[in-house]
């Protein structure tokens, strides 16, 4: 309130400061909007480095061609039910990578259950356990978000909401290895 005032005398005019609180209002609901959008095509995904689920850091870099990120429980159903089979083999095939967003599960769930569960697969598993580093990423609820990358730019994003589609997907994207 003493900013306020201050700016006002400084002003000289209650209109001006009118003007003043309406342009800075503004600027700040551009930027916190601006702030939330989800990354997108076009856009360049930051290099990001997160633990496994073994507690061993790993990055997704420029040779990563995508990114399978779940951000809740279901997604994360998907994931598993699809890479049941030969989820190293999916994963290595397409230069795919696993995300996890967990930080929303209860510390005591994630230590007891969850990472003890988590490290019995045998695919690599990165996991965000704050949220920060994946809070850009796009998602949508119920659905895991298949990020295509050319050198880091994303190139699109699918939603995917059935285990066979997102094998499919995965399938269609291997690389034949010399």
């Amino acid at each position: 309130m003493i900013t306020v005032f201050a700016a006002v005398r400084m002003t000289g005019s209650i209109g001006s400061m009118r003007t003043w609180i309406l342009v800075c209002s503004s600027v700040l609901f551009t930027l916190a909007v601006a702030a939330a959008e989800p990354l997108g095509p076009g856009m360049q995904m930051p290099p990001l480095t997160l633990s496994d689920q073994h507690d061993v850091e790993a990055s997704i870099g420029t040779e990563t061609r995508f990114v399978v990120f779940a951000r809740d429980m279901d997604g994360g159903d998907i994931v598993e039910e699809a890479l049941e089979e030969d989820g190293p083999a999916l994963l290595a095939g397409a230069d795919a990578v696993f995300v996890s967003d967990i930080h929303r599960m209860p510390g005591v769930i994630t230590t007891l259950f969850a990472l003890p569960s988590m490290r019995k697969r045998p695919y690599r598993m990165l996991l965000d356990r704050e949220g920060a580093a994946t809070a850009d990423l796009p998602s949508e609820e119920d659905k895991v978000s298949l990020i295509r990358l050319d050198d880091l730019e994303i190139k699109s994003v699918d939603y995917i909401d059935a285990p066979a589609q997102l094998r499919s997907a995965l399938l269609a994207a291997k690389v034949p290895k010399d």
